[in-house]
């Protein structure tokens, strides 16, 4: 983190807790995640004090269904960011006990929710993106539902954004997709804070996930892409 200039003052180190691991199971058509937890799950409500919550401008929170010590505090935290006019945005991912509770009751606090198809499903219950990003977009955010090759489509309570992969998709060599989508929520939320219109927040969107997807790691060609 420190050798591309990430900011890790924050970051405690704990001898006692194994750092967490995820191993991604990979074929064609899905993709499977075994967790170990480890220091994913070690964070409690009290490391994330007011000094934290106001260090920034912008709060992205991802897996939280992972983080089980939060799982009741995340409306405190989210209402301490409106109250202090602190943007959030949220990419839940998959709950691996598929219950999804209370992740409904958060939306109306949060700006841009970001998910995957599979996940937009499960959520809801509805059978077409188009009725499940209606149904997420009508707690008053924007909703982004990521469709991999295919592109992605934004949602608000009175629009629908819809974008395909880059035209040279087809040319891309793909090398690894973990981690295209959380650079394409980095893309996405980048030109929301610039004040960009949604479309123009998805063509970067798809440009940072596309850059990832063409080398290991899911940053290394993400970085070579903004230095370029």
């Amino acid at each position: 983190l420190n050798a591309i200039n990430i900011d890790t003052s924050a970051v405690t180190i704990r001898p006692v807790v194994k750092t967490g691991l995820g191993l991604a199971l990979v074929q064609d058509d899905d993709r499977a995640i075994l967790t170990y937890s480890g220091s994913i799950d070690a964070i409690k409500p009290l490391d994330l004090s007011n000094d934290i919550l106001t260090a920034c401008r912008h709060w992205h929170i991802a897996s939280i269904f992972l983080m089980k010590e939060l799982k009741h505090h995340w409306k405190n935290v989210l209402q301490y960011c409106r109250t202090n006019n602190i943007t959030t945005s949220m990419d839940s991912n998959w709950d691996p006990e598929e219950k999804w509770e209370g992740l409904l009751n958060l939306l109306p606090m949060i700006d841009v929710f970001l998910l995957n198809v599979a996940e937009a499903m499960a959520i809801t219950g509805e059978s077409t993106i188009l009725k499940a990003g209606k149904y997420l977009s009508s707690y008053g955010n924007i909703v982004v539902i990521k469709k991999g090759s295919k592109g992605a489509v934004a949602f608000d309570k009175e629009q629908v954004w819809q974008i395909k992969s880059g035209e040279n998709s087809a040319n891309i060599s793909v090398v690894d997709t973990i981690g295209a989508g959380d650079n394409f929520d980095a893309g996405f939320v980048r030109g929301w804070q610039l004040g960009w219109k949604v479309q123009k927040c998805l063509q970067l969107a798809i440009r940072c996930g596309t850059a990832s997807v063409t080398g290991r790691g899911g940053f290394e060609k993400q970085l070579q892409e903004i230095v370029e």
